[in-house]
């Protein structure tokens, strides 16, 4: 007999009976049960320390001891298989890796279910940032492996559709999201509002998938339908993204309330999900928060407080508070630095004219406030702008109903309609001038400042 197996001697007892007694096997075991943990412990410290091959080396050893031993012991497989497939993945052996991932998932039924889940989506995790087949075959892999179990068959579909869309792969993110509404459907055809949790998950899916295809109209038959859904589910880390991408579709409509209302519930979604998205939203809820011409302060919130200390929402603090104080150089000067990354943005970077536009509005109507006439040249140098731009301003406000007054080109004035003034004195006397010159009766003239004002 071997050592690894003891020595056995034969004994008999009072009733003639032969009786074996083992001795060395206890040891025997407990020295393999020692290999083991050492072994997986000194290849997690090598992985830590990034000595991959010797890391490696350890855990085929965990593997190789563990599956001879097997019963209890196949956790221990389970948990070296992990690191192994984890390993060859950043070896670049993808082959090798495969080879090591379908096993590890022919070991799921020695460990518990959400063992199983942790360690699929850790693999998943890994190859999260990869290209080529290896992304297709491991999810394959997986999909394959996890038919039994509805809830982790799901979230790998939900997972996989996010990595095809990741890489610009839109062909494939379309099918596997045919695939989930299959899923979600009833017999005949209409949503299954049992599976309200997933239904969320794949429009929340579906609407990405719209923003990256540009399909608006899709979009907009969507939103309602979460609407309707989110009394039944009120999962924020779902919510977070419907509500963001429901405010950009209202910015892209020039929606600016309707966009600021969504955006802010999105952060509010983002924040108690603890989802980093949450300043990014909280962004965009300032941009169209200063588009829509709100008097709500969008940082005066208690969530918001949170990133008051943030350069770059610092940065659309400073954005606002010039905006308030109508001062037109500090806001060219906080879009323009570079560390607030306001115009490196894509999606901001798309409004930033607009922004600037509103801004300059409301300078300009901060400025015609106390006067009645005013020269297109001096507004122009005051705005440093040119005196088209001037004109294109003022046509906006007065069509807008924002501006009483009549644009004199060929004089190069804009005559305003005092609103809320006494009809006394110099006002009324302005207002009879400015009645006669739309009659076609006036002289045209109105006594100027030096500073082109007409006081």
């Amino acid at each position: 007999m071997s050592d690894d197996e003891g020595e056995v001697y034969a004994y008999s007892d009072d009733e003639g009976s032969d009786v074996d007694y083992a001795y060395g096997s206890d040891e025997d075991q407990d020295e393999q049960d020692h290999e083991i943990v050492n072994s997986y412990y000194e290849g997690e410290e090598f992985m830590q320390q990034n000595q991959l091959p010797e890391a490696l080396e350890k855990m085929e050893r965990v593997v190789g001891v563990a599956a001879e031993r097997g019963g209890d012991d196949l956790r221990w497989c389970f948990k070296g298989l992990e690191c192994i497939v984890m390993l060859l993945f950043k070896l670049g052996e993808h082959e090798k890796m495969l080879a090591a991932y379908e096993r590890l998932l022919s070991y799921t039924s020695a460990v518990t279910r959400n063992e199983s889940t942790d360690a699929i989506n850790s693999v998943l995790d890994t190859i999260s940032g990869a290209t080529g087949s290896i992304v297709a075959q491991t999810y394959a892999k997986t999909l394959a492996s996890t038919e039994g179990n509805e809830r982790l068959h799901f979230t790998t579909m939900i997972r996989q559709a996010k990595a095809y869309l990741a890489q610009g792969d839109l062909k494939e993110v379309g099918r596997v999201i045919e695939r989930l509404h299959q899923l979600c459907r009833n017999p005949d055809g209409s949503d299954d509002e049992s599976k309200a949790t997933y239904l969320m998950e794949v429009y929340a899916l579906e609407i990405s998938y719209c923003t990256h295809t540009c399909d608006m109209a899709r979009m907009k038959e969507i939103l309602p339908r979460t609407l309707k859904l989110n009394a039944a589910v009120s999962d924020p880390r779902i919510m977070g993204i419907i509500r963001e991408e429901g405010g950009k579709l209202h910015m892209r409509q020039c929606q600016w309330s309707d966009a600021y209302s969504e955006f802010n519930e999105g952060f509010r979604a983002y924040q108690e999900a603890g989802n980093s998205r949450a300043k990014q939203c909280l962004k965009y809820a300032a941009l169209s928060n200063i588009l829509a011409n709100s008097s709500i302060n969008p940082f005066a919130a208690t969530e918001a407080k949170v990133y008051q200390d943030d350069r770059e929402v610092m940065a659309m603090m400073e954005l606002r508070i010039a905006y308030d104080a109508n001062d037109l150089p500090r806001f060219e000067r906080t879009l323009e630095h570079k560390p607030n990354h306001i115009l490196d943005d894509s999606f901001m970077a798309v409004y930033i004219e607009e922004l600037r536009r509103r801004m300059r509005e409301q300078v300009l109507l901060s400025i015609t406030q106390p006067y009645s006439k005013m020269t297109l040249a001096h507004v122009a140098k005051e705005l440093r702008l040119s005196r088209e731009e001037i004109e294109s301003l003022l046509v906006d406000l007065i069509l807008d109903k924002r501006i009483k007054g009549q644009i004199d080109q060929i004089g190069g004035f804009v005559l305003l309609r005092p609103e809320g003034r006494s009809s006394s004195g110099k006002h009324a006397a302005l207002a009879r001038w400015a009645d006669a010159l739309q009659a076609g009766t006036g002289s045209g003239k109105c006594d100027e400042g030096d500073d082109g004002w007409a006081h």
